[in-house]
């Protein structure tokens, strides 16, 4: 009987030892009310803050939009019927590029501040004061530049080269004002890269024009100078002339001797006609050899080689011919170089002009209030995170 009384009971405590506790019931501890006022510290106070500062301090600003690109003064026919006008050349293309960059440049902020004043046009003379959106008094030129950079938003397509900017200011008339310009002010840099273009495209054709021009006066005046000492305008002329004389001296050689050998068949060696005809010859002779060895030497310098002076004259009007084709040349590039940088003048087309906004769209109080309170509430459950996985490390 104790037997099987005591094998009932065994079973019995067994199960009482693998019970779980019960839970104690919940309680708010301390580390509950540091997480609540930590929540009301970092979330709730910053949006909170943030809502009534932009509802009660933060000023109105108005935005004017200008969209321009920049354009070539001509376009070849050839490539728009090529489809030319769906694509941006090289050049507009980096001029664009140059001005994403001008626009946000500290160049921009200095023309636009001596011209506009642009501590007076973002400052705010309204009570309470922004001290946020609004500048400060008395700005050094980074200062201003960072403001200005703050507010303007700029955006470029690359595939259409066009530039799109977005003003704020505090009155729409003022951003109307900034907005026309800025717009100057990039068409003035524009232009001045423009010219300056053009001025180098002609300014190498102009030199390359200046020095064949020097060269054929040069040529010219060398020439002429040989002429003037040598007095032979053109040695081939007098070759030809030459050659003219002796042939005709050949001619009446050829006659005299003919004559004196019909006269000699019926005339005696006494014949005074015999003895005339014979001198006659012999003065032809005579001048064929005088008229042979001028080959060799010039009319006025005995010393000179003819045929070298030739050699000399010849070389200085290839010289001048060529210094003549170089100068034509010259000046045909100078016409191209003209013309083309006629066709590459750049210019400013403007499709969205400023105008005056109707109400303000900045700053954007509610959406601003809701990311300050997202980002805040995300921190706040890091924090809670964090301090939890430290707890329950220990």
């Amino acid at each position: 009987m104790q037997h099987a009384n005591s094998d009932p009971q065994e079973p019995q405590q067994d199960a009482q030892v693998f019970v779980m506790p019960v839970a104690r019931p919940a309680r708010v501890h301390k580390r509950h009310y540091g997480i609540i006022v930590l929540f009301c510290l970092a979330v709730l106070l910053p949006t909170v803050g943030t809502l009534t500062y932009l509802l009660a301090f933060a000023q109105d600003q108005y935005v004017t939009r200008v969209g321009f690109s920049v354009r070539s003064a001509q376009t070849s026919p050839a490539l728009e019927m090529l489809g030319g006008l769906g694509q941006v050349s090289n050049a507009e293309r980096t001029d664009s590029e140059i001005l994403y960059d001008f626009i946000q440049s500290q160049q921009m902020v200095r023309r636009l501040d001596e011209k506009l004043d642009l501590v007076s046009m973002f400052q705010c003379n309204d009570t309470p004061r922004d001290v946020i959106f609004c500048m400060g008094s008395a700005p050094e030129i980074e200062d201003l530049h960072r403001f200005w950079n703050r507010m303007i938003d700029v955006t470029y397509d690359n595939r259409s080269g066009i530039l799109d900017v977005e003003i704020r200011a505090f009155d729409a008339d003022k951003a109307v004002i900034l907005a026309t310009e800025m717009f100057a002010q990039s068409s003035a840099m524009i232009n001045g890269l423009s010219k300056n273009a053009r001025a180098d495209a002609t300014s190498y054709a102009q030199q390359d024009l200046s020095l064949a021009a020097a060269r054929l006066k040069d040529a010219r005046s060398t020439l002429a100078e040989f002429r003037n000492r040598t007095q032979v305008i053109d040695p081939n002329a007098n070759i030809q002339g030459q050659r003219g004389v002796l042939q005709g001296l050949q001619t009446q050689l050829t006659q005299a001797l003919v004559d004196r050998g019909v006269l000699a068949l019926s005339a005696r060696e006494a014949d005074p006609r015999l003895k005339q005809l014979d001198r006659k010859i012999g003065v032809i002779e005579q001048q064929i050899a005088l008229e042979r060895e001028a080959f060799g030497a010039g009319p006025t310098d005995a010393n000179a080689d003819f045929a070298k002076l030739i050699g000399q004259h010849e070389e200085l009007s290839v010289e001048v011919e060529f210094a003549e084709q170089s100068y034509v040349q010259a000046l045909a590039a100078l016409d191209l170089a003209n013309a083309d940088a006629r066709r590459q003048s750049r210019y400013l087309a403007a499709h969205i002009k400023p105008m005056a906004a109707e109400r303000a769209t900045y700053p954007k109080t509610f959406q601003t209030t809701a990311l300050v309170a997202f980002f805040a509430f995300f921190a706040w459950v890091i924090v809670v995170m964090v301090y939890y996985s430290l707890r329950d490390r220990k």
